[in-house]
Protein backbone atom coordinates (compact mmCIF):
# COMPACT_ATOMS: atom_id res chain seq x y z
CA UNK A 1 0.00 0.00 0.00
CA UNK A 2 1.31 3.73 -0.89
CA UNK A 3 0.03 6.50 1.38
CA UNK A 4 0.94 9.83 1.37
CA UNK A 5 0.98 12.05 4.18
CA UNK A 6 0.80 16.06 4.08
CA UNK A 7 1.92 18.05 7.16
CA UNK A 8 4.56 16.80 9.50
CA UNK A 9 3.17 18.62 12.80
CA UNK A 10 2.04 16.44 15.61
CA UNK A 11 -0.65 15.04 13.75
CA UNK A 12 1.30 13.91 11.05
CA UNK A 13 3.85 12.09 13.23
CA UNK A 14 1.47 10.59 15.07
CA UNK A 15 0.70 8.96 11.73
CA UNK A 16 3.80 8.33 10.06
CA UNK A 17 5.09 6.31 13.52
CA UNK A 18 2.09 4.05 12.82
CA UNK A 19 1.52 3.53 9.61
CA UNK A 20 5.42 2.74 9.06
CA UNK A 21 5.12 0.54 12.36
CA UNK A 22 2.16 -1.17 9.79
CA UNK A 23 4.68 -1.78 6.64
CA UNK A 24 3.20 0.67 4.85
CA UNK A 25 5.14 2.61 1.94
CA UNK A 26 4.74 5.84 3.59
CA UNK A 27 5.83 9.34 1.82
CA UNK A 28 5.70 12.54 3.98
CA UNK A 29 5.68 16.25 2.28
CA UNK A 30 6.03 19.76 4.55
CA UNK A 31 6.79 23.19 3.82
CA UNK A 32 8.97 23.06 6.49
CA UNK A 33 12.96 22.06 5.69
CA UNK A 34 14.04 20.96 9.81
CA UNK A 35 10.53 19.16 10.00
CA UNK A 36 11.20 16.83 6.78
CA UNK A 37 15.06 16.54 8.40
CA UNK A 38 13.77 15.60 11.62
CA UNK A 39 10.95 12.80 10.18
CA UNK A 40 13.74 11.26 7.64
CA UNK A 41 16.23 10.44 11.04
CA UNK A 42 13.01 9.27 13.16
CA UNK A 43 10.61 7.07 11.10
CA UNK A 44 10.84 4.71 8.21
CA UNK A 45 9.45 7.04 5.68
CA UNK A 46 10.25 8.94 2.40
CA UNK A 47 10.51 12.65 3.01
CA UNK A 48 9.95 15.71 1.08
CA UNK A 49 9.97 19.15 1.69
CA UNK A 50 7.44 21.30 -0.67
CA UNK A 51 3.85 22.52 -1.13
CA UNK A 52 1.37 19.94 -0.66
CA UNK A 53 -1.21 21.36 -2.67
CA UNK A 54 0.82 21.80 -5.78
CA UNK A 55 0.05 20.05 -8.96
CA UNK A 56 3.58 19.70 -9.97
CA UNK A 57 4.80 18.42 -6.83
CA UNK A 58 2.30 16.09 -6.53
CA UNK A 59 2.64 14.76 -10.11
CA UNK A 60 5.65 14.14 -10.13
CA UNK A 61 5.94 12.05 -6.95
CA UNK A 62 3.32 9.70 -8.69
CA UNK A 63 0.80 10.24 -6.18
CA UNK A 64 -1.43 8.86 -8.66
CA UNK A 65 -0.49 5.81 -7.66
CA UNK A 66 -1.55 6.42 -3.88
CA UNK A 67 -3.56 4.21 -2.47
CA UNK A 68 -4.52 6.73 0.60
CA UNK A 69 -3.99 10.54 0.62
CA UNK A 70 -3.87 12.34 3.98
CA UNK A 71 -4.04 16.54 4.69
CA UNK A 72 -3.40 17.09 7.88
CA UNK A 73 -1.89 20.59 8.01
CA UNK A 74 -2.64 23.17 10.34
CA UNK A 75 -4.52 24.90 6.99
CA UNK A 76 -7.99 23.93 6.39
CA UNK A 77 -8.11 25.16 2.93
CA UNK A 78 -3.98 23.50 2.14
CA UNK A 79 -5.71 20.33 3.71
CA UNK A 80 -8.83 20.37 0.88
CA UNK A 81 -6.81 21.92 -1.55
CA UNK A 82 -4.21 19.11 -1.32
CA UNK A 83 -7.05 16.51 -1.22
CA UNK A 84 -8.89 17.90 -4.41
CA UNK A 85 -5.64 17.80 -6.20
CA UNK A 86 -4.83 14.39 -5.50
CA UNK A 87 -8.05 13.28 -6.21
CA UNK A 88 -7.95 14.72 -9.53
CA UNK A 89 -4.49 12.95 -9.69
CA UNK A 90 -5.89 9.44 -9.54
CA UNK A 91 -5.38 9.32 -5.45
CA UNK A 92 -7.88 6.23 -4.58
CA UNK A 93 -8.91 7.61 -1.30
CA UNK A 94 -8.72 11.09 0.15
CA UNK A 95 -8.87 12.05 4.05
CA UNK A 96 -8.72 15.63 4.65
CA UNK A 97 -8.22 16.99 8.90
CA UNK A 98 -10.60 20.42 9.01
CA UNK A 99 -11.57 22.26 11.91
CA UNK A 100 -13.71 24.73 10.68
CA UNK A 101 -16.91 25.04 12.20
CA UNK A 102 -18.41 26.36 8.57
CA UNK A 103 -16.21 24.11 6.55
CA UNK A 104 -17.32 20.92 9.07
CA UNK A 105 -20.77 21.67 7.75
CA UNK A 106 -20.41 21.17 4.74
CA UNK A 107 -18.97 17.73 4.66
CA UNK A 108 -22.07 16.41 2.13
CA UNK A 109 -20.50 18.56 -0.51
CA UNK A 110 -16.88 17.95 0.34
CA UNK A 111 -17.39 14.13 -0.45
CA UNK A 112 -19.94 13.95 -2.91
CA UNK A 113 -18.55 16.50 -4.89
CA UNK A 114 -14.53 16.94 -4.53
CA UNK A 115 -13.89 13.26 -3.89
CA UNK A 116 -13.04 13.75 -0.21
CA UNK A 117 -13.23 10.25 1.39
CA UNK A 118 -13.39 11.63 4.72
CA UNK A 119 -13.15 14.69 6.85
CA UNK A 120 -11.71 14.38 10.89
CA UNK A 121 -12.09 17.41 12.97
CA UNK A 122 -9.64 16.33 15.69
CA UNK A 123 -10.71 18.71 18.05
CA UNK A 124 -14.45 17.31 17.97
CA UNK A 125 -13.08 14.13 18.25
CA UNK A 126 -11.25 14.43 21.18
CA UNK A 127 -14.24 16.04 22.77
CA UNK A 128 -16.42 13.64 21.97
CA UNK A 129 -14.08 10.87 23.22
CA UNK A 130 -14.16 12.94 26.69
CA UNK A 131 -17.32 12.95 26.67
CA UNK A 132 -17.97 9.48 26.71
CA UNK A 133 -15.38 8.81 29.39
CA UNK A 134 -17.94 11.07 31.60
CA UNK A 135 -20.57 8.92 31.38
CA UNK A 136 -18.73 5.89 33.49
CA UNK A 137 -16.92 7.26 36.29
CA UNK A 138 -14.34 3.76 36.25
CA UNK A 139 -13.80 3.67 32.49
CA UNK A 140 -10.16 5.04 31.04
CA UNK A 141 -11.50 5.06 27.35
CA UNK A 142 -14.96 4.38 25.34
CA UNK A 143 -15.96 3.41 22.00
CA UNK A 144 -19.02 2.76 20.16
CA UNK A 145 -19.57 1.19 17.40
CA UNK A 146 -22.62 -0.50 15.14
CA UNK A 147 -23.52 3.26 15.15
CA UNK A 148 -24.19 3.42 18.92
CA UNK A 149 -25.52 0.22 19.27
CA UNK A 150 -23.27 -1.06 20.89
CA UNK A 151 -20.24 -0.13 23.47
CA UNK A 152 -16.28 -0.64 23.91
CA UNK A 153 -15.39 0.13 27.60
CA UNK A 154 -11.83 -0.13 29.27
CA UNK A 155 -11.10 0.22 32.82
CA UNK A 156 -8.90 -1.16 35.48
CA UNK A 157 -9.70 -3.54 38.16
CA UNK A 158 -8.87 -2.42 41.69
CA UNK A 159 -8.17 -3.61 45.44
CA UNK A 160 -12.25 -2.78 45.63
CA UNK A 161 -13.80 -3.78 43.03
CA UNK A 162 -16.17 -6.42 42.75
CA UNK A 163 -14.49 -8.11 39.93
CA UNK A 164 -11.12 -8.80 42.06
CA UNK A 165 -10.60 -12.34 42.27
CA UNK A 166 -13.23 -13.78 40.67
CA UNK A 167 -13.35 -15.94 37.29
CA UNK A 168 -15.06 -15.14 34.17
CA UNK A 169 -17.34 -17.70 34.58
CA UNK A 170 -18.12 -16.60 38.64
CA UNK A 171 -18.64 -13.27 36.82
CA UNK A 172 -21.24 -14.53 34.34
CA UNK A 173 -22.85 -17.19 36.05
CA UNK A 174 -23.21 -15.52 39.09
CA UNK A 175 -23.65 -11.85 38.87
CA UNK A 176 -25.56 -11.77 35.95
CA UNK A 177 -23.26 -9.38 34.20
CA UNK A 178 -24.32 -9.33 30.26
CA UNK A 179 -21.08 -8.23 28.92
CA UNK A 180 -18.07 -9.88 27.35
CA UNK A 181 -14.55 -9.39 29.22
CA UNK A 182 -12.94 -9.40 24.86
CA UNK A 183 -9.22 -8.69 26.36
CA UNK A 184 -6.90 -8.56 29.51
CA UNK A 185 -3.91 -6.46 29.87
CA UNK A 186 -1.58 -7.91 32.66
CA UNK A 187 1.58 -5.94 33.74
CA UNK A 188 2.51 -5.03 30.83
CA UNK A 189 0.71 -8.41 28.54
CA UNK A 190 -2.29 -8.60 26.75
CA UNK A 191 -4.04 -11.92 26.47
CA UNK A 192 -7.38 -12.88 25.52
CA UNK A 193 -9.13 -14.53 28.82
CA UNK A 194 -11.04 -18.16 29.41
CA UNK A 195 -13.81 -18.91 31.82
CA UNK A 196 -11.00 -19.70 34.41
CA UNK A 197 -9.16 -16.70 34.18
CA UNK A 198 -9.04 -14.94 37.39
CA UNK A 199 -8.90 -11.21 37.29
CA UNK A 200 -6.61 -9.76 39.49
CA UNK A 201 -6.00 -5.94 40.89
CA UNK A 202 -4.13 -3.49 38.08
CA UNK A 203 -6.03 -5.71 35.06
CA UNK A 204 -7.27 -3.45 32.17
CA UNK A 205 -10.39 -4.90 30.97
CA UNK A 206 -12.00 -4.67 27.89
CA UNK A 207 -15.41 -4.97 27.61
CA UNK A 208 -18.27 -5.03 25.04
CA UNK A 209 -22.40 -4.95 25.30
CA UNK A 210 -24.62 -3.44 24.22
CA UNK A 211 -24.67 0.86 25.15
CA UNK A 212 -27.44 0.39 27.99
CA UNK A 213 -26.21 -2.86 29.35
CA UNK A 214 -23.19 -1.29 30.84
CA UNK A 215 -25.87 1.06 32.95
CA UNK A 216 -27.16 -1.84 33.87
CA UNK A 217 -24.10 -4.37 34.81
CA UNK A 218 -22.39 -1.39 36.61
CA UNK A 219 -25.67 -0.96 38.63
CA UNK A 220 -25.46 -4.21 39.71
CA UNK A 221 -21.69 -4.05 40.82
CA UNK A 222 -22.34 -0.83 42.43
CA UNK A 223 -19.84 0.47 40.68
CA UNK A 224 -20.68 4.72 39.85
CA UNK A 225 -22.35 5.88 37.15
CA UNK A 226 -23.84 8.98 39.01
CA UNK A 227 -24.98 11.44 35.89
CA UNK A 228 -22.96 14.28 35.32
CA UNK A 229 -24.35 17.41 36.96
CA UNK A 230 -21.36 19.75 37.83
CA UNK A 231 -18.08 19.84 35.22
CA UNK A 232 -15.32 21.71 35.48
CA UNK A 233 -13.09 22.52 32.68
CA UNK A 234 -9.34 24.35 32.53
CA UNK A 235 -8.80 25.98 29.38
CA UNK A 236 -10.72 27.09 26.40
CA UNK A 237 -9.50 26.03 23.50
CA UNK A 238 -11.82 24.60 20.82
CA UNK A 239 -11.70 21.03 22.35
CA UNK A 240 -13.46 22.70 25.48
CA UNK A 241 -15.87 24.80 23.81
CA UNK A 242 -17.07 21.37 21.72
CA UNK A 243 -17.37 19.22 24.95
CA UNK A 244 -18.86 22.06 27.07
CA UNK A 245 -21.24 22.53 24.37
CA UNK A 246 -21.96 19.31 24.41
CA UNK A 247 -22.06 18.83 28.25
CA UNK A 248 -24.90 21.54 28.09
CA UNK A 249 -27.00 19.90 25.93
CA UNK A 250 -27.02 17.02 28.62
CA UNK A 251 -28.20 19.00 31.44
CA UNK A 252 -24.91 19.32 32.88
CA UNK A 253 -23.49 22.61 34.47
CA UNK A 254 -20.00 24.04 33.32
CA UNK A 255 -17.50 25.50 34.74
CA UNK A 256 -14.98 27.06 32.40
CA UNK A 257 -11.71 28.18 33.61
CA UNK A 258 -9.68 30.07 31.17
CA UNK A 259 -6.72 32.73 32.38
CA UNK A 260 -6.36 34.42 28.85
CA UNK A 261 -9.22 37.67 28.96
CA UNK A 262 -9.96 37.58 25.20
CA UNK A 263 -10.27 34.00 25.21
CA UNK A 264 -12.22 34.12 28.29
CA UNK A 265 -14.44 36.92 26.72
CA UNK A 266 -15.29 35.09 23.53
CA UNK A 267 -16.35 32.10 25.24
CA UNK A 268 -18.21 33.82 27.38
CA UNK A 269 -20.35 35.58 24.50
CA UNK A 270 -20.15 32.17 22.72
CA UNK A 271 -21.97 30.01 25.60
CA UNK A 272 -23.75 32.19 27.78
CA UNK A 273 -25.09 29.07 29.38
CA UNK A 274 -21.68 28.35 30.92
CA UNK A 275 -19.74 30.33 33.79
CA UNK A 276 -16.75 31.07 32.34
CA UNK A 277 -14.31 32.37 35.16
CA UNK A 278 -11.47 34.22 33.83
CA UNK A 279 -8.76 32.80 36.41
CA UNK A 280 -5.49 31.04 36.90
CA UNK A 281 -7.04 27.12 37.20
CA UNK A 282 -4.69 26.58 40.66
CA UNK A 283 -5.65 30.18 42.36
CA UNK A 284 -9.16 29.01 41.06
CA UNK A 285 -9.42 26.05 42.65
CA UNK A 286 -7.96 27.98 45.87
CA UNK A 287 -11.01 30.59 45.90
CA UNK A 288 -13.54 27.26 45.86
CA UNK A 289 -15.16 26.64 49.09
CA UNK A 290 -15.10 22.26 50.15
CA UNK A 291 -18.27 21.76 49.63
CA UNK A 292 -17.98 23.36 45.75
CA UNK A 293 -15.25 20.98 45.35
CA UNK A 294 -17.48 17.45 46.47
CA UNK A 295 -20.24 18.62 44.43
CA UNK A 296 -17.76 18.85 41.21
CA UNK A 297 -18.39 15.58 39.82
CA UNK A 298 -15.50 16.15 36.91
CA UNK A 299 -12.45 18.17 36.29
CA UNK A 300 -10.86 18.10 32.99
CA UNK A 301 -7.24 20.16 32.26
CA UNK A 302 -7.25 21.07 28.56
CA UNK A 303 -5.05 24.15 28.28
CA UNK A 304 -1.98 23.83 25.71
CA UNK A 305 0.66 22.88 28.49
CA UNK A 306 1.15 19.25 29.65
CA UNK A 307 3.14 20.00 32.71
CA UNK A 308 0.15 22.54 33.95
CA UNK A 309 -2.55 20.03 32.92
CA UNK A 310 -1.12 16.96 35.11
CA UNK A 311 -0.32 18.99 37.87
CA UNK A 312 -4.04 20.51 37.93
CA UNK A 313 -5.73 17.28 37.49
CA UNK A 314 -3.45 15.57 40.32
CA UNK A 315 -4.39 18.50 42.55
CA UNK A 316 -7.94 17.74 41.59
CA UNK A 317 -7.42 13.81 42.18
CA UNK A 318 -6.46 14.81 45.47
CA UNK A 319 -9.46 16.82 46.50
CA UNK A 320 -11.33 13.80 45.72
CA UNK A 321 -12.91 14.75 42.31
CA UNK A 322 -14.53 11.76 41.04
CA UNK A 323 -13.48 11.25 37.39
CA UNK A 324 -10.39 13.66 36.89
CA UNK A 325 -9.26 13.99 32.70
CA UNK A 326 -5.98 15.46 31.43
CA UNK A 327 -5.17 16.21 27.73
CA UNK A 328 -1.32 15.36 27.20
CA UNK A 329 0.30 15.43 23.90
CA UNK A 330 3.77 13.89 25.39
CA UNK A 331 3.48 10.42 26.53
CA UNK A 332 7.24 10.59 28.42
CA UNK A 333 5.40 12.68 31.00
CA UNK A 334 2.98 10.09 32.13
CA UNK A 335 5.60 9.15 34.33
CA UNK A 336 5.11 11.93 37.04
CA UNK A 337 1.64 10.22 37.64
CA UNK A 338 2.15 7.59 40.58
CA UNK A 339 0.48 4.12 40.09
CA UNK A 340 -2.90 3.90 40.69
CA UNK A 341 -3.49 7.40 40.03
CA UNK A 342 -7.20 7.68 38.80
CA UNK A 343 -6.24 10.52 36.31
CA UNK A 344 -7.35 9.49 32.51
CA UNK A 345 -5.16 11.22 29.94
CA UNK A 346 -6.47 12.05 26.50
CA UNK A 347 -4.22 12.66 23.17
CA UNK A 348 -5.60 14.67 20.35
CA UNK A 349 -3.28 13.30 18.28
CA UNK A 350 -3.61 9.66 19.30
CA UNK A 351 -7.66 10.65 18.69
CA UNK A 352 -6.92 12.15 15.52
CA UNK A 353 -4.55 9.29 14.22
CA UNK A 354 -6.30 6.44 15.62
CA UNK A 355 -9.85 7.62 13.28
CA UNK A 356 -7.96 8.32 10.54
CA UNK A 357 -6.07 4.81 10.56
CA UNK A 358 -9.35 2.55 11.85
CA UNK A 359 -11.22 4.74 9.07
CA UNK A 360 -8.21 4.14 6.41
CA UNK A 361 -8.33 -0.05 6.78
CA UNK A 362 -11.21 0.09 6.69
CA UNK A 363 -10.98 1.85 2.87
CA UNK A 364 -8.64 -0.36 1.84
CA UNK A 365 -9.86 -3.26 3.45
CA UNK A 366 -13.21 -2.50 1.24
CA UNK A 367 -11.29 -3.25 -1.71
CA UNK A 368 -11.13 -6.52 -0.89
CA UNK A 369 -15.21 -7.23 -0.82
CA UNK A 370 -14.63 -7.19 3.15
CA UNK A 371 -17.00 -4.35 4.72
CA UNK A 372 -15.01 -3.21 7.83
CA UNK A 373 -17.19 -0.97 9.12
CA UNK A 374 -14.70 0.69 11.57
CA UNK A 375 -11.14 -0.07 13.81
CA UNK A 376 -10.07 0.89 17.12
CA UNK A 377 -6.34 0.16 18.40
CA UNK A 378 -5.34 0.10 21.89
CA UNK A 379 -2.17 -0.11 23.23
CA UNK A 380 -0.04 1.17 20.59
CA UNK A 381 -1.57 -0.90 18.02
CA UNK A 382 -0.71 -4.17 20.15
CA UNK A 383 -5.16 -4.85 20.56
CA UNK A 384 -7.34 -4.45 17.48
CA UNK A 385 -11.53 -4.25 17.67
CA UNK A 386 -12.85 -4.50 14.38
CA UNK A 387 -16.26 -4.12 13.22
CA UNK A 388 -17.11 -6.15 10.08
CA UNK A 389 -20.03 -5.94 8.44
CA UNK A 390 -21.99 -9.78 7.58
CA UNK A 391 -22.94 -10.78 4.08
CA UNK A 392 -24.01 -13.44 2.23
CA UNK A 393 -20.63 -14.28 0.83
CA UNK A 394 -18.17 -14.53 4.02
CA UNK A 395 -17.92 -18.24 5.06
CA UNK A 396 -18.93 -20.49 8.05
CA UNK A 397 -22.34 -18.68 7.72
CA UNK A 398 -25.79 -20.18 10.36
CA UNK A 399 -22.54 -22.43 11.79
CA UNK A 400 -23.15 -22.66 15.89
CA UNK A 401 -20.40 -20.89 17.04
CA UNK A 402 -19.42 -24.35 19.32
CA UNK A 403 -18.96 -26.05 15.88
CA UNK A 404 -15.92 -23.78 15.10
CA UNK A 405 -12.75 -23.04 15.91
CA UNK A 406 -11.46 -19.30 15.93
CA UNK A 407 -7.35 -18.68 15.96
CA UNK A 408 -5.38 -18.01 18.88
CA UNK A 409 -5.92 -14.08 20.47
CA UNK A 410 -9.23 -14.02 18.61
CA UNK A 411 -12.01 -13.19 20.64
CA UNK A 412 -15.54 -12.62 18.79
CA UNK A 413 -17.15 -9.43 20.97
CA UNK A 414 -20.10 -9.40 19.99
CA UNK A 415 -22.69 -9.79 17.15
CA UNK A 416 -25.20 -6.86 16.16
CA UNK A 417 -28.45 -8.29 14.70
CA UNK A 418 -31.29 -5.64 13.81
CA UNK A 419 -31.82 -3.67 17.12
CA UNK A 420 -30.23 -6.35 19.21
CA UNK A 421 -26.72 -6.37 20.53
CA UNK A 422 -25.47 -10.26 21.15
CA UNK A 423 -22.94 -11.53 23.67
CA UNK A 424 -21.87 -14.76 21.65
CA UNK A 425 -22.90 -18.21 22.66
CA UNK A 426 -22.24 -21.56 21.62
CA UNK A 427 -25.45 -21.82 20.19
CA UNK A 428 -25.46 -18.18 18.38
CA UNK A 429 -24.84 -18.27 14.88
CA UNK A 430 -23.20 -15.12 12.33
CA UNK A 431 -25.97 -14.76 9.98
CA UNK A 432 -25.84 -12.17 6.78
CA UNK A 433 -26.90 -8.98 7.52
CA UNK A 434 -25.28 -8.89 11.24
CA UNK A 435 -22.65 -7.08 12.49
CA UNK A 436 -19.50 -8.23 14.71
CA UNK A 437 -16.84 -7.22 16.76
CA UNK A 438 -13.68 -8.71 16.70
CA UNK A 439 -10.68 -8.73 19.06
CA UNK A 440 -7.53 -9.17 18.33
CA UNK A 441 -3.93 -9.40 19.95
CA UNK A 442 -0.95 -9.14 18.68
CA UNK A 443 -2.09 -9.49 14.94
CA UNK A 444 -3.94 -8.00 12.12
CA UNK A 445 -7.04 -9.52 10.37
CA UNK A 446 -7.85 -8.11 7.10
CA UNK A 447 -11.17 -10.07 6.23
CA UNK A 448 -13.40 -11.92 8.57
CA UNK A 449 -12.78 -15.66 7.59
CA UNK A 450 -8.95 -15.07 8.76
CA UNK A 451 -10.68 -14.93 12.06
CA UNK A 452 -11.19 -18.84 11.81
CA UNK A 453 -8.76 -21.65 12.31
CA UNK A 454 -8.83 -24.31 9.50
Amino acid sequence: MKIFVVGGGKIGTALAVHLARDGYTLTVIDREGSVVDCMSNTVDVISFQGNGASYGILKDLNVSEADMFIAVTDSDELNILSCLTAHMLGAKHTIARIRDVDYSRQNRFYKDKLGISMIINPELATALEIYRLLRFPLATRVEVFARGRAELVEMTVNDKSPLAERSLIEINRNMGINLLICAVVRQGQAFVPNGETVLKSGDVLYMTGAAEEFRKSFKKLKLPIKPLQSVMISGGGRISYYLAEVLIKQGAKVTLVEKNKAMAEEISAAMPKAVVMRDDTLAYFDSMSGTDIANTDAFIAMTENDEYNLIAAMFAESQGINKVISRISAKSRLKVLQPGSRICTISREDVAADRILGYGRSLLNAEDNDAVESLYRLMDGKIEFIEFKIDEKDRNLNIPLKNLRLKKNILLGCIIRDVRTIIPRGDDMLMPGDTALVATIGRQIARLEDIFAD
